[in-house]
């Protein structure tokens, strides 16, 4: 998929200076770095009050429990597994790249070889940082609730739980941590290309929110918890592209 995203955004700055120059224009706020924080600020306070202020996540999550079996409707399926091990192989396979690409570069323009080098480390730290985070959690999974028959009380994120719950990691979601590093995959098209970078970047959206919603149908996370996954990797991503974007500016 790499050398797929790399031939499809493989043409130079050069040739497209002109052509971008109105696109870009148009592409201001998603292109400059304050647009970008103004994106992720807003996303976050959407996401919060969704799952502070809505009843979405039980929207969704009654729709996706059997009563009548007392399981969500997706209990048992493997599918999601197969998907996870698939973008883990996926990872491995750009973190060896990368490391190649370290070891003996490749013909590649500076960008997309940096592009290679934040995806590298997006395969890694993005399922880690999610992963850690959780540990801190006390948000119940579904599957933990009172409603869906666990044994838990159903709690808002800033709400309070009562101290004789269960430690629980549900917050942010682990089980789809492995697809969201794909997130960083529309920067082998910048700086030439912002148009196919935001189209790509909504595909690989796309495909994580499926990645949750198969969790989501095992009643195993709610759907803001897929929302904060993708948010945490997102400010991830755009943290390791702003570092490598300066080291190459001072290089």
């Amino acid at each position: 998929m790499t050398f797929m995203v790399a031939a499809l955004c493989g043409q130079s700055l050069s040739s497209h200076q002109v052509m971008c120059a109105p696109m870009l224009s148009k592409l201001k706020l998603v292109k400059t770095p304050k647009g970008i924080d103004s994106v992720l600020m807003l996303s976050a306070m959407l996401i919060l009050w969704i799952g502070n202020y809505s009843n979405l996540d039980l929207i969704i999550a009654d729709s996706m429990f059997d009563g009548a079996r007392g399981q969500f409707i997706g209990a048992g399926s493997a599918l999601a597994g197969s998907f996870q091990f698939g973008m883990t192989l996926l990872g491995a396979a750009v973190i060896g790249l990368a490391i190649w690409d370290t070891l003996r570069p490749l013909a590649w323009l500076a960008s997309r070889r940096s592009a290679l080098r934040v995806v590298a480390l997006s395969a890694v730290l993005v399922p880690l940082s999610i992963y850690f985070l959780s540990s801190f959690s006390d948000v119940p999974c579904p599957t933990d609730l009172l409603r869906y028959g666990g044994l838990e009380p159903y709690a808002r994120l800033l709400e309070t739980l009562p101290a004789s719950a269960s430690a629980m990691a549900c917050l942010p979601a682990t089980q789809a941590n492995t697809a969201w590093w794909m997130l960083a995959l529309p920067l082998f098209c910048l700086p030439g290309r912002p148009r196919t970078a935001l189209l790509l970047a909504g595909v690989m959206l796309l495909c994580g929110l499926a990645a949750g919603w198969q969790q989501q149908l095992q009643g195993t996370q709610f759907f803001t918890h897929t929302l904060w996954s993708a948010w945490i990797a997102s400010f991830l991503i755009y943290l390791l592209h702003n570092l490598f974007r300066a080291e190459d500016a001072l290089a």
